[in-house]
Order: C-alpha cells, then sequence, then structure tokens
C-alpha cells in the first residue's frame, strides 16, 4: 500500500506491482452508497492514467497492489467478536477492483470461518490501538491466502446482518452498554 501525492512515487509503485494496481480515495465523498449519490470507487489504474499523475498533489490518494480474488471479505469486530461476510469474487468478474459499483451483479454474502492465526492478529491489532470497532476488508486469494486491505473505523455492516442475520448491532449495543 502507497498513499502519498508524488507523481513519480506511483510511477515506481505501478512499476514494482507489474502494472496491477488499484486507486482510492484516502476517505469517501459520499454520505450514501444509493446509486443516485456520488461515490468515488475504487478503480484499476492502467499506463495511461498515469499521465496525468501530477494532478496529484492536490489530492493524496491510496494505491495498492491488484490481488487476484477468489472471495472479498468484510470482516466486523467489535469488542472481541468477529463477525465475517464473504462474497464470491467469481460471480462479478466485471468489477475485480470494487464490487459496490453500481450496475456490477453482485453475489450473496455468505458466512466464512476465519482461520485462527488471522483472528489472533485482528484481536492484537485492536488491542494495539485501543479500539472496540472495526471494520477490516480482506481478499482471500485462489491461493487460499488471506490478504489484509484495510480497516475501516466506521465501515459498513447492515448487509451483513440483514443477509446474515449476524448480531452485529445487540454486540454494539451490549458493548455501549458496559463501556459507556
Amino acid at each position: 500500500t502507497l498513499i502519498t501525492n508524488k507523481a513519480e512515487a506511483v510511477r515506481e509503485f505501478f512499476q514494482h506491482v507489474n502494472g496491477r494496481m488499484v486507486s482510492k480515495l484516502l476517505t469517501a465523498l459520499s454520505r450514501s452508497m444509493e446509486p443516485t449519490s456520488f461515490f468515488l470507487y475504487t478503480s484499476i489504474v492502467k499506463e495511461e492514467d498515469l499521465h496525468d499523475a501530477e494532478s496529484l498533489r492536490y489530492c493524496p490518494m491510496v494505491f495498492q497492489e491488484l490481488i487476484p480474488k477468489q472471495w472479498e471479505l468484510r470482516v466486523v469486530y467489535v469488542d472481541g467478536n468477529i463477525f465475517v461476510g464473504a462474497l464470491d469474487a467469481s460471480v462479478y468478474p466485471a468489477s475485480q477492483a470494487d464490487w459496490r459499483v453500481p450496475g456490477v451483479k453482485m453475489g450473496s454474502w455468505h458466512h466464512h470461518q476465519l482461520p485462527d492465526n488471522i483472528v489472533r492478529r485482528l484481536k492484537t491489532f485492536m488491542d494495539r490501538f485501543g479500539l472496540f470497532f472495526g471494520a477490516f476488508d480482506f481478499i482471500l486469494t485462489p491461493s487460499g491466502e488471506y490478504v489484509f486491505l484495510e480497516m475501516n473505523p466506521i465501515g459498513e455492516w447492515g448487509m451483513l446482518e440483514r443477509d446474515l442475520d449476524l448480531p452485529i448491532s445487540h454486540a454494539i449495543a451490549s458493548t455501549l452498554l458496559a463501556n459507556g
């Protein structure tokens, strides 16, 4: 992952990841994910996109290697409780960068069990930062590797509760009541 507003750093990173790169904003510009709302999604960067890289000086962005996906995971952590939803990436191959893009046929959310070593790492991460809540994004590659993308401090989770009947809001309410 590279966070920068320097064109040369982006060009070097593009070469480092062999031209397989995505970009996204540091923060979302939208208050809603409704189709009528303006929202900038994660996008695949092509070499010709780098011709205008100098304009980055006005707006730092996040750049990451484009990772092959089998599953996309949203992992919600609430005070030691972990809730996981998985999307089968093969259902929407037209959007290898971002499943939220309007018009992309998205499959349904599936339950997923994280390996113990990933669970331990999540708990260590949250403990070290002193956080009770976080929504993590992971990719599970076709070779079975879990790749951490980011932790969203206010990430969305309602779709997991709705579609998978996960008690996330109950866990949040219990944590708030217990910790003030």
